[in-house]
């Protein structure tokens, strides 16, 4: 019932050149999807190119090429604790991306590198953004270091990796 909703919507922060998860919920529950990374160079991945199958209907799973049933939007942003340009890439906060979204309304997927612990912290912090998301699911990598946390270069590896775990 959850997947069928009418203003469920998935979000992917972190895609690289495919996003198997973001293509999943489009193939087979439905959901359009917003699709964001800022690193990625954009010829190497169909979806922020533009060029991935974009609503297309009932996809060729046999051929394995990207698809995507329902319509998608592909966003040269990254998430951070803070709406800003950093080293030529844009950044924004999940806060801001779940303006306007109906509780448990929203499916999140990010991959954890450098600046999104301080968009978890963030997260743990808004019971209101919490309560739109239905589903959290994450790749988790530890002691990435980011230009969007560079107030936190101070920190001695343990204390990273401390921080890091903490919030998990």
């Amino acid at each position: 019932k959850a997947m069928k909703s009418k203003t469920a919507l998935a979000l992917s922060f972190g895609i690289e050149e495919r996003d198997l998860y973001s293509e999943y919920m489009s193939n087979h529950y439905h959901l359009p999807t917003k699709l964001f990374d800022c690193f990625i160079e954009t010829e190497k991945s169909p979806p922020m190119a533009g060029t991935a199958p974009n609503a297309a209907g009932p996809c060729d799973t046999q051929n394995g090429g990207h698809c995507y049933e329902t319509k998608y939007e592909s966003f040269r942003i990254c998430l951070g604790n803070e709406a800003t340009e950093i080293d030529g890439r844009q950044y924004d906060t999940l806060s801001s991306l779940l303006v306007g979204r109906g509780p448990l309304s929203t499916h999140v997927k990010i991959d954890v590198e450098g600046s999104e612990w301080s968009v978890l912290e963030a997260l743990l912090a808004s019971d209101e953004d919490q309560a739109k998301i239905r589903t959290l699911d994450m790749e988790i990598h530890f002691g990435f270091r980011a230009a969007s946390e560079a107030s936190l270069n101070h920190l001695s590896e343990k204390e990273r990796l401390d921080r890091e775990v903490g919030i998990i």
